[in-house]
């Protein structure tokens, strides 16, 4: 029987599926943002499941910095860009997307034989939750062309570790997570700044066409 903590997670896991499928820029930092937000109420939910404070505190700083803090500057970062949509991905979005889904279910087949988190009767569907946002965000990754969309699939796949490392051990420290929340949102702001000036050096941020370069 699946617990809210864990529904939630499948809803994430779901909405991060959803922007495989799209190629709209806007669109995929929105729904990141929500999936992000639903991790957020899944944490606290969990907080109050297992009496832990720090858990709240953790859910609060993941929904100000990770679920509007990095879109709103991801969203920024595009229009000054003057970007949209991700074209010509090495897969198509519905494709991609079928992908992502398969990926779901094998990542369902892979949990069975986890162990349970100590007090509860099966974290089969918390696992596979976070499991199947790595896979997703490594589609992304793989699939996409633009520098943005590649920092979004990191994005999704460091939402993949937090969500396994939430649902099989209820959370990792807070000084551990507020660490790692940090030298994400470092890392996502000089990739924007990157950004910038793979623009400004060769015209455009499509990845594909960066691997062409020779000395």
């Amino acid at each position: 029987m699946m617990n809210p903590v864990e529904i939630i997670m499948l809803a994430a896991s779901v909405v991060a599926i959803l922007m495989v499928g799209t190629p709209n820029i806007g669109l995929s930092l929105w729904l990141y943002g929500l999936e992000t937000l639903l991790i957020a109420v899944a944490t606290a939910f969990s907080a109050k499941l297992h009496g832990d404070l720090n858990l709240f505190f953790i859910a609060l700083l993941v929904a100000s910095v990770k679920s509007a803090g990095i879109p709103l500057f991801l969203e920024w970062t595009t229009k000054k860009l003057q970007i949209s949509r991700d074209l010509g991905a090495f897969l198509t979005p519905p494709l991609a997307m079928h992908l992502s889904i398969m990926l779901l279910a094998f990542s369902f087949w892979l949990t069975q034989q986890l162990p349970a988190p100590s007090g509860e009767i099966s974290g089969w569907f918390g696992a596979a939750a976070g499991i199947s946002l790595v896979f997703t965000g490594l589609v992304l990754m793989l699939t996409r062309r633009l520098a943005i969309s590649q920092i979004l699939g990191f994005l999704v796949i460091e939402n993949g570790i937090f969500t396994f490392a939430l649902t099989q051990t209820h959370g990792m420290p807070m000084f551990v997570e507020m660490g790692v929340m940090l030298d994400m949102l470092a890392g996502v702001m000089i990739a924007g700044l990157l950004t910038f000036n793979i623009q400004k050096s060769f015209e455009h941020i499509d990845v594909a066409q960066l691997t062409d370069l020779r000395d």
